[in-house]
C-alpha cells in the first residue's frame, strides 16, 4: 500500500538505520547464538526502529512508508537473515489486512499496538492438501449459543510468538478471518516443525478444538465479511524481494571469495571461475531487473510470474555460489553462505508454491487463447 505519510528524508534515514542493523547487528547476534533460537533481542531492536509499522499510516501510529521503502526494508533484512524478513513480512501483511478489511473499531484497537510491535500477528491459512475453496476449518454455534472454531492449520509462521492469530475459516461460500488469542482454551500450538532453513522464526501447526470467539468483535471486518477475493489477490512481491536479497548476498560473498583465491588456482581453473562468477552475476542482475520492474509504477510482469522466476533462479545461484567456494561456502562458521543456501530452499514453496502459481498462470493463458 502507499500511504504518503513518510517524507523522503525520513524514509532514507529509516533505510539507513535498518541497513546498519542488518549489516552489523544481525551477524554479531548470530555469531553468538543458536540459529534456531527465537531472536527476541533483534525483535526488540526492530520495534525501536519502527519496522513493525513501516507501512501503517501515521494516524494509527505507524511510519506511513510507501511500498518501495517497505520493500527495501524487507530486502535489507532478508539479505542478512531470511528469518527476520519472514517474521516481519508476515506481520506487515496482517497490518495490511487489518487496514483494508478491519472495522473502524478493530483498526483503532489493533493497528497502534501492531505498528509498534507490542502485538505481533500470525496468519493461519494453509491446510495440507487443501486450497481455499476446500478449507476444512469451520465455525459452529454450540449448545450455549457461542460461536466456536474447529480445524487445523499447517505451517503457521510466528505461531509460537504471536499475540493474535488470524484464522481463515469457511462460512458457506465465504472465507472469514477470525482473530484468535493463541492462549485461549481450545487452541493448541504443536511442536516446531523440522526444516533445513528459515530457523529462529516459529513455524508450527495449530489446532482449534471448540475455541470460542465473538462474531462482532473477532471476525475481521465484522460478521460475514468475506476475505475470499482478498486471498486470491494475495501479494507475493515480498517473496520476490527476499529472493533478490538472498541472491545478491550470496553472489557478493562468492565473488569476494573468488577474488581472494583465484590467484592460487591453475590457469585453466581461473577461466572456469571467471565464467561461473559471470553466470551468477548475470542471473542476479536479471532478478534485480524483474524486482525493480515489479515495484515500479507500471510493471510489465505480474507478481506470480516474478515470484516463480526469481525463486527458481535463486536455487541455481546459491548452488553455483556454494560450489564456487567449496568447503568454505558449505561449512565455514564465519560465512553466512551456507545459511542462505538452506534458507533459499523454502522460497519456491512459501506463500503460494511455484507449482500452484504456474498452474494459475497456465490456466489464465489458456483461457485467454480460448476467448480469442
Amino acid at each position: 500500500m502507499h500511504n504518503g505519510d513518510c517524507d523522503a528524508d525520513a524514509a532514507r534515514r529509516l533505510v539507513d538505520e535498518v541497513g546498519f542493523f542488518a549489516e552489523r547487528e544481525v551477524p554479531r547476534y548470530l555469531a553468538g547464538r543458536p540459529e534456531e533460537e527465537y531472536p527476541d533481542e533483534l525483535v526488540k531492536r526492530l520495534r525501536l526502529l519502527g519496522v513493525f509499522g513501516a507501512d501503517v499510516p501515521v494516524r494509527y501510529g505507524g511510519l506511513g512508508c510507501g511500498e518501495a521503502t517497505t520493500a527495501r526494508l524487507l530486502y535489507l533484512l532478508a539479505r542478512s537473515w531470511q528469518s527476520l524478513a519472514s517474521l516481519v513480512g508476515t506481520h506487515l501483511k496482517l497490518c495490511g489486512q487489518m487496514l483494508r478489511h478491519g472495522t473502524d473499531e478493530q483498526r483503532s484497537a489493533w493497528l497502534p499496538v501492531m505498528s509498534c510491535g507490542e502485538a505481533v500477528f500470525a496468519r493461519a491459512y494453509h491446510e495440507q492438501g487443501c486450497s481455499d475453496p476446500e478449507l476444512l476449518t469451520t465455525h459452529v454455534r454450540d449448545s450455549a449459543g457461542r460461536r466456536t472454531l474447529h480445524g487445523r492449520k499447517d505451517w503457521v509462521t510466528n505461531a509460537r510468538h504471536a499475540d493474535r492469530i488470524l484464522v481463515l475459516a469457511r462460512d458457506g461460500r465465504a472465507t472469514l478471518g477470525i482473530l484468535v488469542d493463541p492462549t485461549a482454551d481450545g487452541v493448541r500450538i504443536g511442536p516446531e516443525l523440522p526444516r533445513p532453513g528459515v530457523l529462529g522464526v516459529s513455524l508450527a501447526s495449530v489446532t482449534f478444538d471448540g475455541c470460542a470467539f465473538d462474531p462482532e468483535r473477532d471476525v475481521l471486518g465484522g460478521p460475514g465479511h468475506d476475505l475470499t477475493d482478498s486471498l486470491r489477490a494475495g501479494d507475493l512481491r515480498s517473496y520476490t524481494t527476499r529472493a533478490v536479497a538472498c541472491a545478491e548476498a550470496v553472489c557478493d560473498q562468492a565473488a569476494r571469495f573468488a577474488a581472494r583465491t583465484i590467484g592460487r588456482r591453475p590457469p585453466d581453473a581461473q577461466g572456469a571461475i571467471r565464467l561461473r562468477v559471470g553466470e551468477v552475476r548475470a542471473r542476479t542482475a536479471a532478478m534485480r531487473a524483474i524486482w525493480t520492474d515489479l515495484l515500479g509504477p507500471a510493471p510489465t510482469i505480474g507478481p506470480d510470474e516474478a515470484k516463480v522466476v526469481c525463486t527458481a533462479l535463486l536455487q541455481e545461484i546459491v548452488q553455483a555460489c556454494v560450489l564456487l567456494c567449496g568447503g568454505a561456502g558449505y561449512a565455514d562458521p564465519h560465512d553466512s553462505l551456507g545459511r542462505h543456501y538452506r534458507d533459499a530452499l523454502a522460497l519456491p514453496i512459501v506463500g503460494a508454491s511455484n507449482d500452484t502459481l504456474l498452474s494459475r498462470i497456465g490456466s489464465a493463458a489458456l483461457a485467454t487463447e480460448e476467448a480469442r
